[in-house]
């Protein structure tokens, strides 16, 4: 029930807090613009000629059009011409006198409104100082308001939070449940069977993720956004929204359901005990049914107060800190977590950054093979387990064995790389100290959008804007493309260096990372079977290094260590390592915003390296383990409870059992008086 609350919690933020929509502010239009997106972009002009004329009029002698520096591709186009002039001429009185002219014959209109609200607001940018500019006015504006984000991180938050309440319980209180109903030398199955399911369902989430990452967060893409573009943001709340209501109404109905009475059952099989004593007769034996208290854990009186129950708690946390092994055991589990948590994070982003692959991909390889390849290795570790008779050291040399080869297999992908479109572009940025200028110096590319785009030779460019792509001729179709995910390709950009000159997407190379990507992902795969070995092992130790009676408490207060030093820093440690490889930081409201270019080479290296010499560090904690886990039994069977409930079935016979007489054997019968009926005399 928690979980389900968890998830509907988290989904809610997207419908609580939604995303402001994209406003412009029609006094910020120029007249000149409004008559451009009315004549090019809506076709509504009446009278095509009318600029021409009125220019002539404005400008008898040509100075306007005469020093018009452009693309052969629009040299007869005046309006070009004149826009270009008054870029480098801002205070010419042919410039003023012109946009007079203009702004009383086509004024601006909600057309007009509505049609430059699309310019600014897509993903990309062109080649245009009027709407580049109008962007940056606008996020100047935007910059004004108090735009918190406190909401939404609360909620999120404590999502989150109720989210590690609701997992946390099950795994410390199923653990000893299990352990008391199961066969011991069966244990490491059933063990391994649980963590099977429990991560089939990393698997499901990850294949629905893929699904729900390829559609937008809005359901209505910008026009030319696809989910190869680095600005994509896919739909992350339907899935919480999913999965919380297919745990909510379960969970209430099995709420519902009337709890068993432990206490009433144990009464009622002890008077059925009496009973047959009384009588004679033979006693049934009680129902088998689940032991569903911890049979090794004292009951508390009535009468102990809740100061020796904390007190007695402390007590048992000193006993556990006295374990070696157990202390061992925890030290490595959080070392490995730190490790692993925000790594896997982190790992999709890091897929896309170094490979130029989508999310939607990446998780569908995540879940089939790393997640699997876990599952795996958690069947087979329990399999061969209970069929080598892993007990003490041996388990021990098994776990720090297995942690030996995840680690060198992270060394190994950290030798696995690729130059994708963000390292080729953060190479550019290092050369021309991230200023990446376009060839036209009217195209005021400075803070547009980050929008990756190559020409048909595969050379990369920053955006639209800087491979000189201008609001005319066949750009003007992202008014009339009916598929809003469809692919772009940009025409007349003079900065392509082609013949066609036209930049797309599409023409971003991506085929030669294929292989490296097969690698790293059969890298991940082995490491992952290898990983998923030490699970069941490395678990038995654990419960088996404390005393029976303390195994709730050392459970539950491991998984409070790690989540304190290991789940709850995880991710902030791995994103300052994502932070620390960033080369170009986007400007925020003066503020320091998202990263959008790495140097993919030291971040390879980096988040390697680290992880490999934090899963090194882990193995010092095996080896600890190693030292004194000798004799440590984990999966015996207890023959002591088998003789102790032999001796229980004994003491439930009557106790005036008939004595069995010898075949012919006689009875006499003595007329001599006892010594009990003398004395009764």
């Amino acid at each position: 029930m928690l979980i389900a609350v968890a998830n509907l919690l988290i989904s809610s933020s997207n419908f609580l807090f939604p995303v402001e929509e994209f406003h412009v502010n029609s006094s910020y239009i120029p007249s000149s613009l409004a008559y451009e997106v009315n004549r090019f972009v809506l076709n509504v002009s009446t009278d095509p000629n009318w600029f021409s004329r009125t220019l002539k009029q404005v400008d008898p002698n040509g100075t306007a059009l005469s020093q018009y520096i452009g693309p052969h591709q629009t040299e007869d186009d005046e309006f070009v011409k004149y826009q270009s002039f008054c870029f480098y001429n801002p205070k010419s009185e042919i410039c003023h006198k012109m946009e007079q002219r203009v702004s009383k014959e086509h004024a601006v209109n909600e057309n007009d409104v509505s049609a430059v609200r699309v310019l600014t607001s897509l993903p990309y940018s062109f080649c245009h100082h009027l709407i580049n500019k109008l962007r940056q006015d606008h996020k100047a504006d935007e910059c004004k308001k108090d735009n918190s984000s406190l909401g939404p991180f609360m909620m999120i938050f404590g999502g989150l939070m109720l989210l590690g309440v609701g997992r946390t319980m099950p795994f410390s209180l199923g653990l000893p449940l299990m352990d008391d109903n199961v066969k011991k030398n069966n244990l490491p199955l059933y063990f391994a069977c649980m963590f099977f399911v429990k991560i089939l369902g990393p698997v499901i989430g990850l294949l629905v993720g893929s699904k729900l990452n390829e559609i937008y967060y809005t359901f209505e893409p910008p026009q030319g956004l696809t989910p190869l573009d680095p600005m994509w943001i896919g739909c992350w709340w339907l899935g919480f929204l999913i999965f919380g209501a297919l745990l909510f109404f379960p969970s209430l109905v099995l709420f519902l359901f009337p709890s068993d009475d432990l206490d009433e059952d144990d009464i009622t099989d002890e008077i059925s005990l009496e009973k047959a004593k009384l009588n004679g007769e033979a006693p049934k034996k009680p129902r088998k049914t689940l032991n569903l208290r911890d049979k090794h854990v004292k009951v508390h009186e009535d009468h102990v107060t809740a100061a020796q129950k904390i007190s007695e708690f402390f007590a048992t946390v000193r006993k556990l800190f006295r374990n070696p092994i157990y202390v061992g055991a925890m030290l490595g589990r959080i070392v490995d977590v730190l490790a692993f948590k925000g790594f896997f994070v982190f790992l999709g982003k890091y897929l896309e950054i170094q490979f130029g692959v989508p999310q939607y991909r990446i998780q569908k390889y995540l879940a089939g093979t790393g997640v699997v390849g876990f599952a795996c290795g958690v069947i087979i570790g329990s399999v061969c387990m209970r069929r080598f008779h892993l007990q003490g050291r041996k388990a021990a040399t098994w776990v720090a064995f297995c942690s030996l080869v995840a680690a060198l297999l992270s060394f190994l992908n950290g030798a696995v790389g690729c130059k994708s479109v963000i390292g080729e572009i953060g190479d550019q940025g290092v050369a021309n100290n991230f200023t990446f200028p376009s060839c036209r110096p009217d195209c005021v590319c400075d803070g547009m959008p980050f929008y990756p785009v190559c020409n048909s030779k595969g050379d990369v460019f920053y955006s639209p804007c800087q491979a000189g792509c201008p609001l005319s001729g066949a750009n003007f179709n992202i008014f009339t493309k009916m598929d809003k995910g469809a692919p772009l390709v940009f025409t007349q950009c003079e900065c392509a260096g082609t013949d066609d000159a036209a930049v797309a997407r599409d023409y971003c190379p991506t085929a030669h990372c294929n292989s490296q990507f097969n690698t790293f992902f059969f890298n991940q795969a082995i490491g992952a079977v290898f990983g998923g070995l030490s699970v069941v092992p490395g678990m038995l130790i654990v419960l088996r290094s404390v005393p029976p009676e303390h195994r709730s408490i050392s459970l539950g207060f491991n998984g409070f260590l790690v989540s304190l030093f290991a789940t709850l820093p995880s991710p902030v440690f791995w994103g300052k390592i994502f932070d620390m490889s960033c080369l170009m930081w986007q400007n925020l409201c003066s503020k320091t915003g998202a990263c959008p270019i790495y140097d993919t080479d030291q971040l390879r290296i980096r988040l390697h390296v680290i992880y490999g010499g934090l899963r090194v560090f882990s193995l010092l904690s095996d080896i600890w383990v190693v030292y004194w886990a000798k004799g440590l039994s984990l999966v015996d069977e207890e023959e002591e409870e088998k003789k102790k409930e032999d001796g229980d079935d004994k003491e439930l016979e009557p106790l005036n059992k008939p004595e069995k007489l010898e075949p012919n054997r006689s009875v006499h019968f003595d007329a001599t008086p006892s010594k009990e009926a003398e004395l009764e005399d």
